[in-house]
């Protein structure tokens, strides 16, 4: 067992848990703090609470040989060298970031200790949050019992544990060396790059990060739009582009945009925080619009094939916001189903990981009249169109014959490009993508 015990704020949250788990495999007595008790129950029973390759193993491998703990007692942070936060940040209505949960969490550590620990903040906060909780601490005199260290997450839902083990780079932000050092020292690889500088560059390196790949997406998508009406095929072009060592091919597949739990959100922060300086974020305003634009498009698309859509009968393959994750928190699934409905449309719906609203976090009330069902097929049967918008292994393989046999009109609108154009007109599929 390694010297440093390690507390995690929010440790039965997506990152908290992989952070927790991944931490006790290598070693590190580590201690998960959450208020979910139907959550930790059900983990302590062998059920996650959210689909990652990989965690449920870690998990029970740490839970059996003691490195792992579960608690809802604060005091049982108490002992922890360091403590990771790791709670949420969601956008309010002005699309800044919500910070309540990570003052609380840095309050409570430092209110339940009686010596000093690293507080190190992984959820993903502004620019000057750090500096802001220092302060915070200092007029509550609890600046003994903690120390601020940035160290932003960069884990990617559905390869979350291969990315805690084989990260492309380490960022710490610290006043101080000698707890940036400590930080870092806890679970950085050797070779990969580690970045020791200011809290706010830590920080904003996070946002940064995030904004480029939405900007990526948004432009090839914008490119897209050009490319449907001169004839071109944008797969072929994001390749040709892609090859070029300085743009790479990463986050170039045109499609219905960006969604889910981080890069909206945090294109949303950025261009929040652009505005508290009095400055406006041209470049992020146009991601952001662009990116609204790619799930009107979808509608659109509909509209012009079927009409009116009132009555129409639509199946909708995908709810997830990416394939490989059983997340739906702001998946572009999810307003496109509403419009879908307040146009009087008739929707089924359908996703492997996800066979009911609960499973997806969601309310029946959220999506009314909205029929669930787990074979494609049967969401594809007696429809006027399918709308494929998450880009699921499972709808790569469909039979396409077959899809056809069920439908009342032989419709596909592909928000993810996944089959040849020239396959679907020699089974006289009417098809649509993006950008081809």
């Amino acid at each position: 067992m390694k010297e440093n015990k390690i507390g995690v704020m929010g440790g039965l949250g997506h990152i908290g848990l992989i952070q927790a788990a991944c931490l006790a495999k290598l070693g590190y007595k580590t201690t998960a703090y959450d208020i979910d008790l139907g959550r930790m129950k059900g983990l302590l029973q062998g059920r996650m609470p959210f689909q990652e390759p990989g965690l449920t193993e870690l998990v029970m491998e740490s839970l059996n040989n003691g490195l792992l703990k579960f608690t809802s007692r604060i005091k049982d942070l108490e002992e922890a060298d360091i403590v990771f936060i790791c709670v949420g940040t969601p956008s309010l209505s002005s699309g800044e970031a919500d910070l309540s949960q990570v003052y609380s969490a840095v309050e409570k550590v430092a209110r339940n200790r009686s010596n000093h620990c690293l507080a190190v903040v992984k959820s993903t906060v502004p620019v000057g949050t750090s500096r802001n909780l220092t302060q915070y601490l200092k007029e509550h005199k609890l600046s003994e019992k903690v120390t601020m260290v940035s160290n932003p997450e960069f884990l990617r839902e559905g390869s979350g544990v291969t990315d805690f083990w084989e990260p492309a780079r380490i960022v710490v932000g610290s006043e101080a060396e000698e707890s940036a050092e400590k930080a870092a020292q806890i679970y950085a690889p050797p070779g990969v790059p580690v970045i020791k500088s200011s809290w706010e560059n830590s920080e904003l390196i996070k946002y940064a990060s995030n904004a480029f790949l939405a900007a990526k997406i948004s432009f090839i998508n914008e490119i897209a739009l050009l490319s449907e009406k001169v004839g071109a095929d944008i797969r072929v072009i994001s390749r040709g582009i892609g090859l070029d060592p300085r743009i790479n091919p990463f986050f170039l597949e045109a499609g219905v945009g960006f969604s889910g739990p981080c890069l909206e959100k945090d294109l949303k922060s950025l261009i929040a925080q652009f505005q508290k300086v009095q400055r406006k974020a041209n470049i992020l305003e146009s991601v952001f619009l662009v990116n609204e634009g790619q799930r009107k498009g979808m509608i659109h698309k509909l509209q012009e094939e079927l009409g009116p859509l009132k009555g129409k009968r639509i199946g909708v393959l995908g709810m997830a916001f990416k394939e490989g994750t059983d997340d739906v928190r702001q998946s572009h699934s999810l307003p496109i189903v509403k419009h879908l409905l307040s146009l009087e449309a008739v929707v089924t719906v359908s996703d492997p990981w996800i066979k009911n609203p609960e499973q997806g976090g969601l309310s029946k009330s959220e999506l009314p009249g909205v029929e669930w069902l787990s074979c494609p097929y049967e969401a594809a049967k007696g429809k006027d169109a399918v709308l494929i918008l998450t880009a699921w292994q499972e709808y790569r393989e469909l039979n396409l014959q077959k899809l056809k046999a069920s439908m009342r009109n032989p419709l596909i609108v592909d928000g993810r490009n996944l089959f040849n154009v020239k396959d679907m007109e020699a089974l006289k599929i009417k098809y649509l993508g993006v950008g081809i």
